[in-house]
């Protein structure tokens, strides 16, 4: 299993972010992981969906050569920048939030997160079991236990909704990403998961 991510603070506030005391940090620290797993799953050498390679042979060469301390943060923002446009080329409509979508602050936390980690003497764990981990790893990861009710729309699935009034909500975005997150266990022809928002 890939360890979690531990977010820090200082002085009530997340540094990187603006996630104050109030916040769980256990629904921090999921949402980041679940976030970061689902861009690392979409690599050339697992899934394929979005054809980075910042984990691969070519990756490790160029970025470890570059940033030996950071490349494998740096391999995780390029997997969160291709993961989030491709989210985007298949859909960005203002009723509607997959992992990776601006309405909401998951990628805004996990890309500050992983910035974060780059200033940490000793940073995360989850970085190097990342770089060796394995498709079925990564999907224990994601799994979770409930049966999901997915509407296929061509390229976009359907996973449920959430209320527009909850997109900040850390306990609600955090139920919300555990369901995006496993719809893509098992999912060999990418499409996107995505919530329908509701007002």
């Amino acid at each position: 299993m890939v360890a979690e991510p531990v977010v820090t603070r200082e002085a009530g506030v997340e540094r990187g972010s603006a996630v104050t005391s109030a916040v769980s940090t256990h629904d921090v620290d999921e949402i980041v992981a679940s976030a970061i797993r689902v861009a690392r799953l979409g690599e050339a050498d697992l899934r394929n969906w979005w054809g980075s390679r910042s984990f691969g042979a070519a990756g490790r060469v160029v970025l470890k050569q570059r940033l030996p301390r950071t490349w494998r943060m740096a391999a995780v923002e390029l997997d969160l920048a291709s993961a989030t446009n491709r989210h985007n080329d298949i859909i960005d409509r203002p009723n509607a939030v997959h992992l990776f979508s601006d309405r909401w602050p998951v990628r805004r936390w996990a890309t500050a997160w992983v910035a974060e980690q780059k200033t940490e003497d000793e940073p995360s764990e989850i970085f190097e079991l990342l770089e060796s981990a394995t498709l079925e790893a990564i999907e224990a990861d994601l799994r979770v236990d409930k049966k999901l009710k997915v509407e296929s729309l061509g390229d976009a699935l359907r996973v449920g909704t959430i209320e527009r009034s909850l997109l900040g909500d850390p306990a609600a975005v955090a139920d919300a990403v555990r369901t995006l997150a496993a719809s893509y266990v098992g999912l060999e022809t990418f499409a996107v998961p995505f919530l329908e928002v509701t007002d």
